[in-house]
């Protein structure tokens, strides 16, 4: 195993072990800010692959080391961890292990049996959503008897994992929370003459309707309206995440929107937020995809609401959750006349962005300031043990 560990445990420290398969992916930074805040627990990661340390160095992780010889023992062991791991685990004397993704939890069950403390899981988003319910009831029957406790990040989510077989007293909502205090804030002014600046960051996945962005900036360039759009990201780890891209180029062609739509890959994170920051709205129009993939809670889409920047998104999942007293703001899916007409506003009553965007940020503040979540998390785990 090896360890990139910055300091020792503190004395004393009650470790709450998280495990996750990378730390810190690219479009998984979220899972940084989510941990970083617990108060009153140490949290060490087991992961099987580190990234971008440099960007995000705090907290400790430990990787597995997955040499020939430990790959043949997790074979002819089904899975059990190997002695040295096993020790060094059991080291560090973990009051809970929480794992992230349901989808990858289904691999810790050895890691549990190991350890033998309470066991927590997370749910974030296809995890639960895509393919059939009847393949993920039978998927999640024994993670749903073992874990104490099965994390959903909204009340849409809850039901779903209600459906899937979960005891509903197991289950618990816990919203991923936005480190407020530290993001800058602007507020979104439309000068006269200037072109509406609309800003998409996020995987080129079926879920993020990134098509109905495109069709509706079509839509908006027929009516004569002046903007400019940024499309951030690329396709991530799915097979169908590529056709998705091409499709979305082949819009943009065809509809002739080359000269006013920009792409750029994924941005370090301060790079995003400075672009944010020049940019008037945000567009996330998350759709159910024909797998049955979608959303949890977009993370881009509660930053980018917590710079103070309007943002058009749709009816799904547990978006209306975040949007809170706002949700009247959502646009329903699949419609790309609504998106345009949205821009249109916003370009006709220009104080309309300073004023949504002022409201989505005190709703963040107030209902998911990463340090309230944080200690809510933190709680849960003095709950269990």
């Amino acid at each position: 195993m090896v360890v990139d560990s910055h300091k020792p445990l503190p004395v004393g420290s009650t470790v709450a072990l998280q495990r996750c398969k990378v730390f810190v992916g690219r479009t998984t930074n979220w899972l940084y800010d989510h941990l970083r805040f617990v108060p009153h627990h140490h949290i060490v990661v087991l992961c099987d692959a580190l990234r971008n340390r440099q960007e995000f160095p705090e907290l400790q992780a430990r990787c597995l080391d997955w040499t020939v010889t430990r790959r043949a023992w997790r074979r002819i062991t089904t899975n059990c961890l190997y002695p040295s791991e096993r020790r060094q685990l059991k080291q560090l004397e973990p009051s809970v292990l929480h794992s992230h993704f349901g989808n990858e939890a289904v691999g810790d069950y050895a890691l549990h049996r190991s350890l033998d403390v309470p066991w927590v899981v997370s749910f974030y988003g296809a995890d639960a959503y895509e393919g059939s319910q009847a393949e993920r009831q039978q998927r999640y029957a024994r993670l749903f008897e073992e874990a104490v406790r099965v994390l959903a990040l909204g009340p849409a989510m809850k039901e779903r994992l209600k459906q899937l077989g979960c005891p509903e007293e197991k289950i618990a909502i816990h919203p991923l929370g936005v480190d407020v205090e530290n993001l800058p804030t602007e507020p979104r002014i439309l000068k006269p003459g200037e072109p509406l600046r609309i800003l998409f960051a996020g995987t080129f996945r079926d879920k993020k309707g990134i098509h109905y962005v495109i069709e509706a900036a079509s839509m908006a360039q027929r009516a004569g309206l002046r903007f400019e759009l940024q499309l951030i990201g690329n396709a991530g780890g799915k097979a169908e995440d590529s056709a998705t891209k091409e499709g979305v180029f082949e819009q943009i062609r065809r509809f002739g929107l080359e000269n006013v739509v920009t792409h750029r890959p994924f941005l370090r994170f301060q790079e995003l937020i400075a672009l944010a920051l020049r940019s008037h709205v945000f567009v996330a129009p998350s759709v159910t995809s024909a797998t049955g993939d979608a959303e949890g809670t977009p993370f881009v889409l509660q930053q980018m609401m917590a710079t103070g920047m309007p943002a058009i998104s749709t009816i799904h999942s547990d978006i209306p959750y975040l949007f809170g007293e706002h949700k009247h703001l959502l646009v329903p899916e699949r419609d790309a006349r609504a998106i345009a007409d949205r821009l249109q506003r916003y370009v006709d009553e220009p104080d309309t962005l300073v004023a949504d965007g002022t409201a989505l940020r005190d709703q963040v503040r107030r209902s998911f300031d990463i340090r309230k979540c944080a200690a809510h998390l933190s709680e849960l785990y003095d709950a269990i043990q």
